[in-house]
Order: C-alpha cells, then structure tokens, then sequence
C-alpha cells in the first residue's frame, strides 16, 4: 500500500493519521493550518474527500467529520479516507463565514475554487486546498448548514455522463427528502462543481445552523447518511438503505427582505409554499404589528432567518422551485 501524505499527515498501511495542510500565512508570519485526518482500509477501494466549514461560522460539518472518524473501524473500510473538518481556519476562529483578512475582495471560499497560487488569500487557501483535493479525491462530501437547526437538503452536480450518475447515487445513498440537480453552471468556484469538471463525482449537505444551531442527533444522522454513502461506493459491506422518493426541485431563489423590524418567522424547513403564504411577521420596537413578509413564489423552504432582528436586504428565505418526487 503506498504511502498517503497530505501536508505532514502521512499515513504507511491501514490506520489513520492526523496533521496538518499549509493554507497561507497570518499577519505574523507564522504558517496558517488547516487540520487533516487521514485513514486506510485494510483493503483497497476508492478515495472519498470530506470538508466541513468551507465558512467559519457552519461548525456543524467539523462535528460531523470528527464523530465519523472517531466512530471509524479501518479494519471494515475499503478505500481512503481524506477529512478536513475545518477548511476556513482564519474564518472559523473568528466565528465569522469569512476570513478577518479579507477586505475588499469578497472572501467566500465556496466561490474561490480551484484558487489561485498568487491571487487573494482566500484564492491561495483554495489553491492549496483543491491541489491536494484534485490529486487524491474519487469522491467529495462538501458539508454546510444555514440559517436554522431544521436545516436539511443537499445538492449534486447534474453534469452529463459518469459524473453526474455517480453523484447522483451518492445524494439518494444520503437521503435528504429536499434535494437539488444543479445545474452545472450555478455555484461557480464551488469545490463541488470545480471536481464535477474535473471528473470526480460530488455532493454538497446542507445541515443544520450557523454557529451552535444544531444537535447531537442531526450530527448522528449525518454521520449515518454518510456510511450509507459509503456503502454506496463500496467502502463498507452492508445493505445500502433506500430513502425513496426524493423531492427534486430545478433551481433555488434567494429572496431578500423588504422590510426590517423584529421578525417571528412563520413556517419551517421543508414545508411547502404557495405564491403568497406568510413566511414570517414584523413587529416595531414596541411590539406591534407592522408587516408580514410573503413568499413571492412556490416552492420548497430550504432556509429561512430565524429572526428575532432583520435589517433590510438580509436573506429572509432560500427556496426550491418547482418540487418534484422523484
């Protein structure tokens, strides 16, 4: 089995390993790192790439890779096991979704990719990064969350051929109910479609909230979602468990507030709109009434502000358009 070295992670055989990837450097010169957690089969399979925190502020993705690795038999796993539980380290200490470093050149990692060696940090964090991700990944696991704890749906590359067959049986193995075919020319700079493009079939899960918005079971749930995955691509033995009908929807909308004031929002994650349901209601700072906010169109609630204070032009709902079972 040959060696497996990612920054000084290096792993010889069946085990797993813990280091660190070189991103950048901080504002005192000393090395910025992200951490990386290596493991290997006792016999061979495919090579599955998992991040969490692509923004510093989804802690939920980190919960997720370290239970999954903790929990993890190498004695059972055929294939590799590439996990960066925390990409964005500078945004991640400063709980915030971007870098601190950033000043007027954006900073969204989730729109950097594949990076640039000499470009912006953001761009030479995501140059290292998918350096690494290119060379060693057969599959991809990009891991968010939103707004709120109910937070549950997924997308896949709906690119042509191979890859987006393969990403499509990874997004049915996890089983999100709300799942999105992406068009491959949305999410540009996405480690998800910069792999599609690149060959290796993806899958962005949206789970859970920013910062402390979400729970010990969704974290268990993921974990599970995740194995299925894995059974799916023939890294673990087992039944791969069927979901069902999913609903697909054809793109998304982000629809921006109008309105700022105290906000109680008024439906949740998963429910299902009409042009004109009440997403949520404004009070003034003496708590009367001033307004409700409505969905402009129908659809599926993917994420919505949880309130209790919203300014104008925040995002006051994400959703999926046309729902579909399929």
């Amino acid at each position: 089995m040959a060696t497996l070295r990612i920054g000084t992670a290096v792993l010889d055989g069946t085990g797993i390993a813990r280091g660190y990837l070189k991103v950048g450097d901080m504002p005192d010169g000393r090395p910025m790192q992200i951490p990386v957690l290596l493991a290997q089969g006792a016999r061979p399979g495919p090579t599955l790439w998992i991040h969490g925190c692509v923004h510093g502020n989804e802690a939920c993705g980190a919960f997720v890779v370290h239970r999954l690795m903790r929990e993890l038999d190498t004695a059972t796993l055929s294939g590799t096991i590439v996990a960066l539980p925390i990409l964005n380290i500078t945004a991640f200490r400063s709980k915030a979704r971007m870098s601190p470093f950033e000043g007027f050149s954006g900073g969204d990692l989730n729109r950097a990719f594949p990076g640039k060696a000499d470009g912006t940090l953001t761009e030479q964090m995501a140059h290292a990064i998918y350096t690494e991700l290119k060379a060693h990944a057969g599959y991809l696991v990009d891991l968010h969350t939103a707004m709120t704890a109910d937070v549950r749906w997924a997308l896949f590359p709906n690119a042509p051929g191979e890859v987006g067959q393969k990403s499509e049986s990874m997004a049915r193995a996890f089983g999100f109910n709300s799942t999105l075919p992406a068009p491959i020319d949305i999410l540009a700079g996405s480690a998800m479609m910069v792999a599609a493009r690149d060959g290796i079939p993806g899958l962005i899960v949206e789970a859970g909230g920013k910062g402390p918005a979400f729970t010990a079971a969704l974290v268990s749930d993921v974990v599970e979602r995740l194995r299925n995955v894995m059974r799916q691509i023939g890294m673990l033995t087992g039944t791969v468990a069927q979901h069902g009908p999913l609903t697909y929807f054809s793109n998304f909308a982000w629809v921006r507030a109008v309105q700022g004031g105290l906000f109680q929002r008024a439906v949740q994650c998963g429910e299902r709109l009409k042009a004109g349901t009440v997403l949520g209601h404004y009070y003034d700072l003496w708590g009367q009434p001033t307004g409700e906010a409505l969905s402009p169109q129908a659809g599926v609630v993917l994420a919505i502000h949880p309130g209790p204070i919203m300014a104008s032009g925040e995002t006051l709902v994400h959703i999926g358009l046309d729902p579909r079972e399929v």
